[in-house]
């Protein structure tokens, strides 16, 4: 896995609708770890997450719910913002790899089962 960065919108919160309002920020995800730098600073270690799971908010856009022992975090990747973080324009194919590679590097730091 190469360290990536994606413009990203999140947000941090146990559900998500369509009023609530996400952040903007960049996502850098490397072997061990999930860093957003945005207005709120989220940063998750691979090994202490429990699940990434892809999924469509009412048919607007894909979204990563990414849950782990302290909470959820949403993220979808943007192609832009708007208005402050009320609309934008995700990017449909960078959202599924961002979950992929999640996903895979959820699984490579989890230690095996004995």
């Amino acid at each position: 896995m190469t360290n990536r960065t994606y413009r990203v919108m999140y947000y941090v919160g146990d559900t998500l609708t369509l009023r609530t309002k996400a952040l903007e920020g960049q996502a850098s995800l490397t072997q061990d770890a999930l860093t957003i730098t945005g207005p709120t600073l989220v940063e998750l270690l691979l090994r202490e997450l429990h699940g990434a799971e892809l999924f469509h908010l009412h048919g607007l856009g894909r979204r990563i719910r990414i849950s782990h022992a302290k909470g959820t975090v949403f993220v979808s990747v943007a192609r832009f913002i708007l208005f402050g973080g009320y609309f934008a324009s995700i990017n449909f194919f960078r959202t599924g790899e961002l979950s992929r590679e999640l996903r895979e590097g959820i699984r490579r730091a989890r230690p095996p089962a004995s």
